[in-house]
């Protein structure tokens, strides 16, 4: 069995829908479905966004359904200046700052005819919404793209023995500023109504950005993801 996980169904949305299911099911934050994706068994799973949550809902995977692979999937900010919204990435290893550690990622994927970059990732426990930390991270790392779980699924995966992926559609650029979606969002990657009425109003000149990444970049991100792992699956 294939492990997708994602922290939104935002993210994986068209796989969602594209899923034969048999079974449903949630464990705390983590929801999952099981069923047949392009003919191969798969779960696909939603842990909930940051790298405490990727953790746990990785772990409890691994020790109920025991998958043969684990592919984290979902958005990335670019941290390179050479990327745009919609670029596919691999990560070969996922860096963590703060704990000064890199960790190998499984990278050797059968998707040959859909471009995409490959290179390190970095996962940081806070949105990164300003270029100018982005250009901090990218310099201090050299990572393509910036997310909030992959270390957390691979820490989970590490003991396992199970190869981990991870498959990051960038939506947003580096030169993109962003609202803080910590302030918007709560943990479960739904927008939380009284946290953003009070962030906008304390300053609206975000609000046209913040629609633009959510009804312009993050479709393009999505389709663009769901385009990648749907090439990809058929052939693990």
């Amino acid at each position: 069995m294939i492990a997708l996980i994602s922290a939104t169904w935002d993210e994986i949305t068209l796989l969602k829908r594209d899923v034969q299911v048999t079974e449903e099911g949630t464990n705390g934050d983590l929801e999952y479905r099981i069923g047949e994706l392009f003919g191969q068994p798969i779960l696909l799973a939603v842990a909930g966004v940051g790298i405490r949550r990727a953790r746990t809902g990785t772990s409890f995977i691994i020790q109920k359904f025991k998958p043969r692979i684990i592919i984290s999937a979902g958005f990335g900010g670019a941290l390179s200046p050479d990327l745009k919204v919609e670029d596919i990435v691999v990560g070969e290893s996922v860096i963590s700052l703060r704990k000064n550690e890199i960790k190998e990622l499984f990278s050797d994927l059968p998707c040959s005819e859909i471009e995409y970059n490959k290179g390190a990732l970095l996962t940081e426990s806070r949105f990164i919404n300003k270029p100018e930390e982005k250009k901090r991270l990218f310099k201090a790392s050299n990572a393509l793209v910036v997310d909030m779980e992959t270390w957390g699924v691979v820490d989970a995966a590490v003991q396992s023995g199970i190869p981990v992926a991870s498959v990051r559609s960038v939506s947003d650029e580096s030169h993109e500023e962003l609202p803080d979606m910590g302030a918007i969002y709560g943990n479960n990657g739904e927008v939380d109504i009284d946290k953003a009425s009070a962030y906008f109003l304390s300053d609206p000149s975000l609000i046209a950005p913040y629609f633009k990444f959510r009804f312009k970049n993050s479709p393009r991100a999505s389709q663009s993801l769901s385009k990648f792992l749907s090439s990809l699956i058929p052939n693990l």
